[in-house]
């Protein structure tokens, strides 16, 4: 082969190594550009999956009833869901670094956050903070591991258990009332029986006397009972309830018809005053029991010689507000907001001397709500009372528009 055409295959092939190269060159640039251009949609869809666990994560704990809060080991607020910021009064627009200590202002929560990374954990911690009004919490705190293993932040989770706390004290109250109100007859019961065993030859007067006794206090524990079974019938949503159109004046006439002989021993004058044309949706026997309780407690513990009013006006759209009033010793204000509790008496001593439960308001209330309706009191002491309760309007029949001439009055 001569020099020459050593030469050309020379440049030939240095022709073609360097395409081959500059093809490799822009091959390496593109799939290189290619690579970054997938390594910067990985780093976005990265964020973006990352933003959305993070969406995820807030909306479920948001969405607990335990307060949540997570912190770094140093103590800086790294999460806090909404209800921990409902439960402590935290506002939104909390800055960035704030402590625990900073963010709940309680001392014995930053002590449980100081025991809790140096033990790791940190249960069934009970909490009643003065400035929570009287909230009862339960605190339970963990530390929470990177994947290493290692110790990054404390995980903090309050749980409000103040309505249990309530309805425990609701129910030691109850049974220590419900006790003492079937042991006062139990006793009278039992003194009576155990006189008459040992005088077996007493006189026929005195033994009917007893007996007679023994009967009312029978009566009394028959009475309480039934209160009883109708108040857990009511709470627990058992109660037979027959609604149906009724004639508010027709009911209410019936009632101060069976409770004029009481009235009358102590003078009082019972009227009423209903529209002739109201109609109400409810169950009879459910709204006897609540006119009976309210018209005969005004009755009991009116002025003797005195007056007890029934009314009876439209409430809005749909509704009928019925009151009882009477010109008693009233209610003093602390009371009012309790009167409708199991067992709560004003005046303890008149209460029992006048007979009853102790129950019946609180029957009255929950018939009312079972009704659909509500009941409160408006009172002032030595001006008497009124009691006010609202039942749903019969609209299908209902022309209460009347002037007041239309309504039907009576007295008793």
């Amino acid at each position: 082969m001569s020099g020459f055409q050593i030469f050309a295959v020379a440049a030939l092939t240095a022709l073609v190594v360097s395409g081959l190269w500059g093809a490799l060159i822009v091959r390496i640039r593109r799939e290189g550009k290619s690579s970054q251009e997938k390594a910067a949609m990985l780093r976005e869809q990265l964020v973006s999956t990352r933003a959305d666990m993070e969406h995820h994560r807030d909306a479920v704990f948001d969405a607990m009833a335990e307060g949540v809060m997570l912190c770094e080991l140093s103590g800086k607020v790294v999460f806090m869901n909404r209800a921990i910021r409902q439960l402590f009064r935290i506002p939104e627009n909390v800055p960035d670094g704030i402590t625990l200590l900073e963010a709940l202002r309680l001392h014995e929560v930053h002590e449980v956050f100081e025991r809790t990374v140096k033990n790791g954990r940190t249960m069934g911690v009970e909490l009643n903070p003065s400035a929570l009004e009287s909230k009862h919490l339960m605190l339970n705190a963990v530390v929470v591991h990177d994947a290493s293993g290692k110790p990054e932040g404390v995980l903090l989770i309050f749980h409000d258990f103040t309505r249990l706390k309530e309805l425990e004290s609701a129910r030691r109250d109850f049974v220590a009332n419900v006790s003492h109100e079937l042991r006062t007859p139990l006793s009278m019961i039992k003194g009576f029986v155990e006189t008459v065993i040992d005088h077996p030859s007493m006189d026929q007067e005195t033994l009917t006397s007893f007996l007679g006794k023994v009967q009312k206090h029978s009566d009394r524990l028959a009475l309480l009972i039934e209160d009883l079974l109708t108040i857990s019938k009511l709470e627990s949503g058992q109660a037979t309830v027959n609604l149906r159109e009724l004639r508010l004046c027709l009911e209410i006439s019936r009632v101060v018809g069976d409770l004029q002989r009481s009235a009358e021993k102590r003078n009082i004058e019972v009227s009423y005053s209903v529209p002739k044309d109201m109609f109400v949706k409810a169950d009879a026997d459910l709204l006897e029991q609540i006119l009976l309780n309210l018209i005969d407690n005004a009755v009991k513990y009116g002025k003797s010689g005195g007056k007890v009013e029934v009314r009876a006006m439209r409430n809005g759209a749909d509704q009928v507000c019925v009151s009882i009033s009477d010109d008693g010793p009233g209610i003093p204000s602390e009371a009012t907001d309790r009167i409708f509790e199991r067992f709560f008496r004003v005046d303890k001593a008149r209460s029992r001397s006048q007979g009853g439960t102790g129950l019946g308001l609180s029957i009255v209330k929950h018939i009312a709500q079972t009704l659909g309706g509500r009941v409160w009191v408006e009172s002032e002491l030595g001006k008497g009372s009124t009691f006010f309760f609202t039942l749903k309007s019969s609209a299908a029949k209902d022309n209460s528009s009347h002037p007041p001439t239309d309504a039907l009055s009576s007295a008793a």
